[in-house]
């Protein structure tokens, strides 16, 4: 069977080059990797036949290969209003040249901030979008630029919003997994508020495989929406205390849980399982491996 090629956006970012290295692992396409720092992503592959590394100001210049996916994972982390407009208005120059490329079937990286982090349930996607921050205001404004594009094509495009849970990995040093760690490293006590609430994530190295799963099943078939999280799920108390647990394994000693009242109605959780069923998929990384 033909290799296909896939563009993948914001291709230096933290699922960006996760991304890269499962695709380029698997042998299976060429990946054309768009970034505004290309020196960087070059540095982090070797020199290779199946991977090339584009400037993304002009990409669509440059492009000597016939290009069958896009997996849009560039957008700005940032509640800056400016920021998020640019980010609007790169998603939207990006999926036009796309498809003017005749690129067929189109992944965008969207985020559960689209929904209300204030509801108690896990929303599936026929949950209300009632986004709370700038942030996910202009996600849930991506998907719909998107949509409205690729429909709006004289082309087939097939195309998929991915409400991504929030990911967590070695990299992302602000995301709480990591920030527990790290004071246990350093002998310094955890401070929890509250017991009740309810915290999910998802591995990057697990994000990137269900990505992958998609590039398997015919486009057509995709929902235009899909959650993608994890479906464990615990509080902040018991992250700290596998924490502990994780620590023991290395003769790291344990370290001390300040437990305080408050922030009890706290829920990150996201339902998955449309996505799990037809793609065929689950995550492997529960909270232990993730903080090991």
């Amino acid at each position: 069977m033909s290799k296909k090629t896939v563009l993948v956006s914001g291709a230096s970012g933290f699922l960006g080059k996760q991304l890269i290295k499962q695709l380029i692992e698997s042998k299976n396409y060429y990946v054309v990797g768009l970034t505004s720092r290309p020196d960087a992503l070059i540095n982090t592959f070797e020199s290779r036949s199946d991977f090339t590394v584009l400037n993304v100001n002009n990409w669509s210049e440059k492009i000597e290969k016939d290009l069958d996916i896009l997996i849009n994972c560039a957008f700005p982390r940032s509640s800056d209003p400016r920021q998020l407009a640019i980010g609007l208005d790169f998603t939207e120059k990006l999926i036009k040249d796309a498809i003017n490329f005749n690129i067929h079937s189109i992944i965008n990286i969207s985020s559960q901030s689209v929904y209300s982090q204030k509801d108690k349930s896990s929303p599936d996607e026929t949950a209300d979008v009632a986004p709370e921050s700038l942030y996910g205001m202009a996600k849930y404004a991506a998907e719909k630029l998107v949509a409205s594009l690729c429909e709006g094509s004289s082309n087939t495009v097939n195309y998929s919003n991915i409400r991504l849970a929030s990911l967590t990995g070695i990299e992302l040093e602000a995301r709480m997994t990591n920030k527990f760690v790290k004071r246990a490293l350093n002998g310094e006590k955890i401070t929890v508020n509250g017991r009740g609430q309810k915290v999910s994530y998802l591995e990057v190295r697990d994000a990137a495989s269900a990505l992958l799963s998609m590039l398997n099943k015919d486009s057509s078939t995709w929902e235009n929406v899909y959650n993608l999280g994890n479906y464990r799920y615990c509080s902040v108390l018991e992250i700290a205390e596998e924490v502990n647990n994780v620590a023991k394994k290395y003769n790291i000693p344990e370290i001390e849980i300040d437990l305080k009242e408050g922030q009890d109605d706290f829920n990150n959780l996201l339902n998955s399982s449309l996505f799990y069923e037809d793609f065929d998929w689950k995550p492997y990384y529960a909270i232990g491996l993730m903080i090991e």
